[in-house]
Parts: structure tokens; sequence; C-alpha cells
């Protein structure tokens, strides 16, 4: 069926299995590897009882795990649950039990891990990290998940089952969890697939995190395209971020204004050979009109495209 981002994924995978999927930190993952790592995901979770429709949370930074347990997840038939790892324990905790979640892939490293002990009575924890450290109380290992078999479960999603539940960023009150159908996934990234006029290759340095709807429709968008993530987690040096886009030799950024202004304020762009970008996208608020011709004169030959949505509408 087409109305399935993991029916996009399999596609790009059979016909770029040896493409370049995800680069972060060093790290090179085909679309064959990428897959790999996600059967095994989808296996661990059917092994452990996995059914249609549960939720699994995922407390991860960008990575190429992230990445991998996301379609993982979607594969033995489950709904994903992405926290913002800025969330306090509080906050991890009501969410979890609000969307009724009954795994949480989490980084061994993250700050509030400790804290989050009374869960583990309730929900199945796996630790994410490479370099296992035990955290306290009964968790599973990254490691009993990678030493199952490869190869995605066999289970296709209908197009009205859960696909995901991405919690609002809280502006205008408490965060509020958006459920989101796989047609509802799907439908966003052909649409932005055929505006952008994304393929194979199409790459793209990606600063936004996953766990909201903007960095969702930017990774789901590159993976259905068969494109390229190279996955940068901060902005703190921004020269080394314009540096990465010609190493790269990328097609595409996205950002939201405060991303731009950082940009222009500490980089000449102009003095960078940035002529692979293509494209760039903003959204996530408003962006000044002198904001953007100055990134229109730096840039002249890129295309700049402005976007609004809401997580309610899948970004």
């Amino acid at each position: 069926m087409t109305d399935s981002l993991l029916y996009a994924f399999r596609d790009s995978v059979q016909k770029f299995p040896d493409a370049e999927a995800v680069a972060m930190n060093g790290r090179r993952l085909t679309y064959g590897e990428l897959e790999a790592l996600a059967g095994k995901v989808g296996a661990y979770l059917r092994d452990r009882g996995i059914g249609r429709g549960d939720r699994v949370a995922m407390l991860l930074g960008n990575s190429p795990e992230f990445v991998a347990i996301y379609y993982g997840i979607l594969a033995a038939g489950g709904s994903v649950l992405a926290l913002n790892t800025q969330f306090k324990a509080r906050d991890i905790d009501e969410v979890i039990r609000h969307s009724g979640a009954r795994w949480l892939f989490v980084d061994n490293g993250h700050p509030e891990l400790p804290k989050l002990a009374p869960l583990a009575e309730e929900i199945r924890f796996v630790a994410t990290a490479r370099q296992e450290q035990a955290p306290g109380f009964r968790c599973d290992g990254w490691q009993q998940v990678v030493e199952f078999d490869a190869g995605l479960p066999d289970i296709e999603p209908r197009a009205n089952d859960l696909a995901s539940i991405i919690y609002t960023s809280g502006t205008t009150g408490r965060p509020k969890g958006v459920a989101l159908s796989h047609r509802n996934l799907a439908a966003n990234v052909t649409s932005i697939q055929q505006y952008l006029a994304l393929s194979n290759r199409d790459s793209i340095v990606n600063v936004l995190p996953f766990y909201f709807s903007y960095g969702n429709s930017v990774l789901h968008t590159h993976i259905a395209a068969g494109g390229r993530l190279v996955l940068e987690n901060s902005m703190l040096y921004p020269h080394t971020i314009v540096q990465r886009i010609v190493d790269e030799s990328v097609t595409g950024f996205s950002g939201v204004p405060s991303t731009f202004a950082l940009l222009l304020s500490r980089v000449k762009l102009g003095e960078y050979d940035l002529s692979s970008l293509r494209y760039i996208t903003q959204a996530g608020g408003p962006m000044a009109p002198a904001l953007t011709a100055r990134l229109q004169k730096e840039i002249p030959h890129t295309r700049i495209f402005i976007m609004y949505g809401q997580t309610e509408a899948t970004s």
C-alpha cells in the first residue's frame, strides 16, 4: 500500500540498497544496513509480544539508531511516541502514562534516566547506548536487540492505523498528544516531496529534532525519496554546520527563524562554496522579511521555501 511510511522505506531499500541513508559523527549507514537494524528492532518487539497499535516511546536524540528504531516500531505493527529529549522525569512519566506506551527506548546517558526507575515496574526499558551501563533498574540492553536476526517483520499497516503520537511544544498550554495515522504521515511526505522535487540525489544537513513535526517531516521525506540524512544535533558552532554542508555537498537545509538568524550573524555565507545547496526550507514560526532578503542575497542560487503548518495537520 502507498499510504504508509513503511512502504516508502521498503521501496527506497529495494531501489537503493547500497546508497548512503544516514551519516553522523563518522558513521555511515546504507539503506540496506538501515533496514537490517530496523529489522532487528522489529524482531525484538515481536518477540516481546507487541500488538498492532501498541505505543512504543523513544527518548533519543537524532541518530542512526533513532531512524532504525522508528521504522522498526512501524514494521512490528506498533505506534511511535517520540519524546522531547528536554522533558524532565515528571513530564516523561506523565506523557508515557497518558499515551499508554508499553516500551521506552532511551539513551543510557540521558540525565533523567535514573529518576525513571518507578516506570520500570510498569513498562519495558531498552537502553540504546553502545557502551552499556546499568541504569540501576530492570532494562534490556541494546546488545539484546541487535542479536536478533535481521529482516523486517511481514506486517502491513492499514492506512488509518495509528502510526505516531507527537506531543506539541505546549506554546499555549500543556503539550497535547496528536495522533497521526499512516495515511496522515504519508500525505505529508507526498506533498513535500512534490513541491521540493526531492529525489534520491538529494541530501540534507539536518539540525532539527526528529521528535517535533518539522524534523519528523524532514526525516521521512528524505527516506521516502531515497535521499541522504547528514545529522548534526547542535547549532553551537554554526561555522561547523556550514562547512558540513560544503564537505558533504548537500542539496538542502532546513531551520527555524533563529537558525538562520544565527547563521547570518555568525557566518559569512558568501565565503563558502554552497553551489550544491539547491533549496532551503523555513518553518516553526514567522521569519522577518528582512532576514529572508539577507538570506536570498547571500545565497542567490538557492530556492527558499517559507512553510507553515501545525502538528495536528502533520506539519
